[in-house]
């Protein structure tokens, strides 16, 4: 991979023969480059242009909000980010609670979720009081079993996958950071899921594992939204599961249940993450 291009009219033409070409590229924050006037709705089409030429120009591109990034990151900072995203384990530190289900939540959940028919299932089932964790695992597991439980759930999930979700701004930018690695985009870009203790390197962690696993690429921050697009989907069951509950630890303002996006998550490959305040 090619060190990182500090020249605007190199990146510029890097960029020829490609949606971007002819847009300003200009200097920004923290040694990034700014492309300007990207139409917010080929948001996609314009991150792909830029990703097609990081061998070129050594940067990972991201779109923000117009004065969307941090201040400029030191190398020492960078390394020792570069280096947690490489060994900590981010689900030590992004975690979810879980509550307590008695009797009463339990067939009320159930009834609203299921029906009323598989209350007495339930009851079977999970030892009470149970847990808010294992009520919606019982309840994934159901809908697997189901084919027309689960037709019927995601029907009403459908919204938790794709680019519709995807929020548009009717201004963006389109930020090439000075590195190819994607963990880093937390050392410029915000996100309020990052500002507590410990948050920014283990969200690196877990862009990483992401990467790794799934092949997901960061395209937009927006302050209280991520935006990612995955290459390959998880399998229904355990890796579904697993990947719902770590999307629903980063986004924590989802409002939604795990076994609703777990399902979802089998069935689209752009994700959305919300943590506000």
């Amino acid at each position: 991979m090619a060190a990182a291009m500090d020249d605007a009219r190199d990146i510029a033409t890097a960029l020829r023969g490609s949606v971007l070409q002819g847009h300003p590229v200009e200097e920004g924050p923290g040694h990034t480059f700014l492309v300007r006037k990207v139409e917010p709705a080929r948001l996609l089409d314009a991150w792909h242009a830029a990703h097609a030429v990081m061998p070129v120009t050594g940067r990972w591109p991201v779109f923000t909000l117009p004065d969307g990034l941090y201040d400029e990151p030191d190398a020492v900072y960078l390394a020792d980010l570069d280096r947690a995203a490489r060994t900590l384990d981010p689900w030590s530190v992004y975690q979810r609670s879980s509550e307590v289900q008695d009797h009463q939540s339990v067939e009320r959940y159930v009834q609203t979720f299921l029906g009323p028919e598989m209350v007495a299932s339930a009851f079977e089932q999970l030892t009470l009081p149970t847990t808010s964790t294992a009520l919606q695992r019982w309840t994934y597991d159901t809908l697997l079993a189901d084919s027309k439980l689960a037709a019927r759930a995601f029907s009403g999930s459908k919204y938790l996958v794709g680019t519709s979700r995807w929020h548009t701004w009717p201004e963006v930018h389109l930020v090439l950071l000075p590195t190819t690695s994607q963990c880093l985009a937390p050392a410029w870009v915000p996100y309020f899921g990052a500002t507590r203790d410990n948050c920014i390197p283990a969200l690196a962690a877990a862009l990483r594992q992401w990467d790794q696993r799934w092949g997901a690429a960061l395209i937009a921050a927006w302050g209280t939204m991520l935006q990612l697009t995955a290459q390959h989907r998880p399998q229904p069951g355990s890796q579904a599961w697993e990947l719902a509950g770590q999307l629903m630890a980063v986004g924590g303002s989802l409002q939604c249940e795990q076994w609703q996006l777990a399902i979802a998550l089998t069935r689209g490959d752009a994700w959305f993450l919300h943590d506000r305040p």
